[in-house]
């Protein structure tokens, strides 16, 4: 990854990590966030959350470029 892909790849991974616990709260209690689901279908952002943070992960440890 270049320097570029770096500095937009950080605010991405931190929007994973907020994702992820909203994802794991709404499992249990649901969330509200400009959308509301119930209680089951509340871990549907952890699941996006998850995919950004190992997507993030694995494009950062990738040696070169591509």
């Amino acid at each position: 990854m270049g320097v570029i892909d770096k500095i937009f790849a950080v605010p991405a991974f931190l929007m994973g990590v907020l994702l992820l616990i909203l994802g794991a709260i709404g499992l249990f209690v649901g969330c509200k966030a400009h959308f509301t689901l119930p209680p089951v279908l509340g871990v549907v952002p952890a699941i996006v959350g998850w995919g950004i943070l190992r997507s993030v992960y694995l494009a950062w440890k990738r040696p070169g470029g591509a």
